[in-house]
């Protein structure tokens, strides 16, 4: 299992810098992983239904494998796929503002409803002092959150994005490899 979850997040990654290529104005710095897919764009669906739908349902399926043996992996895992998935469905708008069409609302609220789930685990996992990696996602997680809920600095809102979710995923890893 921990092998597949690495092969999803080098899907992932080499998703994102492959469509980075073609959008030559994204900065990783500065937007977030949905704007390779916004709404109205050229890459809407490629982005969408060849990239975020297939990481999601990776992710789900993960979380479903390793309901009954790792709840905590699971769980995260499931916020994670079900971020992604839905992400492929209703695209953030440009910019990924916090209010927009109704697809950016669905978007930013399945995503929100999916990080505070993420967030929650994470505090879980800290009290129970699992170990590092779920107090560093847990505050990367924070910060992102943070970061883009006041739109400052919007410069690195992708890179506190990147950075929270790789350590999500690390966390995920880790709980795996137990």
């Amino acid at each position: 299992m921990v092998y597949f979850l690495l092969v999803i997040y080098l899907y992932l990654v080499w998703g994102v810098l492959n469509k980075k290529k073609k959008r030559p104005s994204y900065s990783h710095l500065k937007h977030t992983i949905s704007e390779l897919g916004e709404n109205g764009s050229a890459f809407e669906k490629p982005v969408g239904f060849k990239l975020f739908m297939p990481v999601g349902l990776a992710f789900v399926l993960v979380s479903g494998l390793m309901y009954s043996t790792n709840l905590p992996a699971a769980f995260l895992a499931a916020a994670m796929g079900f971020s992604y998935f839905f992400s492929s469905f209703f695209p953030c708008d440009p910019g990924t503002p916090m209010s927009g069409s109704w697809k950016n609302s669905v978007h930013n609220l399945v995503g929100g409803a999916a990080y505070i789930t993420m967030i929650y685990q994470l505090k879980e996992l800290s009290d129970q002092q699992v170990g590092w990696y779920a107090e560093v996602a847990f505050v990367a997680l924070a910060v992102f959150l943070f970061n883009f809920m006041i739109g400052w600095p919007k410069q690195v809102v992708g890179l506190t994005q990147r950075l929270a979710e790789t350590s999500v995923f690390i966390g995920i890893f880790m709980l795996l490899a137990k």
